[in-house]
């Protein structure tokens, strides 16, 4: 089971990459990275819930989305929101992240408060798009499949 805690957010043309559907990246603390390296800004929003606030960090190179994608929701986290993993899915400068919840976990994405949501949906969406390394244009976030449209 992971728990996510969002600090201070209580309610109120480029190539292709895909990860095979059976791969689910799980959301846990990512090793340092060895081999090559780039370095990217992880975006997290403020305790305030009014602006993102970026820290660089070394990703692999090997792996840059996914490993985007890890170290911003390391710092994102949610104490009542249970997420086992994600599948990332890269086309044409659109990632499409889908979220894998735990069966019968107390909260899902889309019940998030507006401050939790932009906490999880826009630090991804913004280390995503805030990286030209990256070569992301845009982002969708899916919920097994079904698209989320975060408020």
């Amino acid at each position: 089971m992971v728990l996510f805690i969002l600090s201070g957010c209580r309610s109120s043309e480029s190539p292709s990459i895909a990860v095979s559907p059976s791969a689910i990246a799980s959301i846990s603390p990512s090793p340092k990275p060895s081999g090559k390296t780039i370095s990217v800004n992880i975006f997290q929003l403020d305790n305030q819930c009014n602006k993102f606030v970026a820290t660089k960090e070394a990703i692999a190179a090997n792996q840059p989305v996914t490993q985007a994608i890890a170290k911003t929701l390391e710092k994102a986290n949610s104490e009542s929101l249970d997420v086992a993993g994600y599948r990332v899915k890269v086309k044409s400068g659109v990632a499409t992240i889908d979220f894998r919840p735990i069966p019968n976990a107390r909260r899902s994405l889309t019940t998030l408060a507006n401050c939790e949501q932009l906490a999880l949906f826009g630090s991804v969406r913004r280390t995503l798009t805030q990286n030209t390394a990256l070569k992301i244009k845009s982002v969708r976030f899916t919920d097994r499949g079904q698209l989320i449209k975060p408020q």
